[in-house]
């Protein structure tokens, strides 16, 4: 959902917001399994669990069984959706808002099944704001946020993020 509204009742004290843009997304894609994926997957965790015992390293048959058992269990939960508003004074990304001035930079990874937008905030204490694009134009997103925070043009994705996504997990 695509917003431009302005509040035009304040309760004195409060921030009265200006939406710019607003959103709901996924924060990960959410991949289609086949089972021919299901036995790939279960078949590496049985090599390396057998790995582990024939080498002595009963930890790593015991993290390697553990790993696959608790993604079999939560393979079917869907990513929460998750809302964004980008305001003339910050972001607001769920229940947390953060200044503009508090904000590092900001780019777009797009690859051929989404667009993410990833916001780097100055904190260390708080975690950057992740979330897929959905069906808002990535220019527009990036027109705007280029009035407040700085673009990262050269930013690729990250290695694990390529791994993750290649391997769909």
């Amino acid at each position: 959902m695509n917003t431009a509204q302005n509040s035009t009742t304040a309760t004195p004290g409060l921030r009265v917001p200006k939406v710019l843009l607003a959103w709901s997304a996924a924060t990960h894609f959410n991949h289609e399994h086949t089972p021919r994926w299901y036995m790939t997957g279960g078949a590496i965790v049985l090599i390396v669990a057998a790995y582990g015992i024939l080498s002595g390293a009963w930890t790593l048959t015991l993290v390697s069984l553990l790993l696959g058992g608790v993604y079999f269990l939560v393979r079917n939960e869907k990513t929460p959706l998750r809302s964004i508003q980008i305001e003339i004074d910050g972001v607001q990304f769920e229940d947390s808002f953060t200044p503009w001035d508090q904000c590092k930079d900001f780019w777009l990874v797009q690859t051929p099944l989404f667009t993410e937008l990833k916001i780097i905030r100055k904190s260390r204490f708080q975690s950057d704001i992740r979330i897929q694009t959905g069906e808002i134009d990535p220019t527009l997103i990036r027109t705007t946020l280029s009035q407040f925070i700085p673009l990262r043009p050269d930013q690729k994705e990250h290695f694990l993020d390529v791994i993750i996504r290649l391997c769909k997990l």
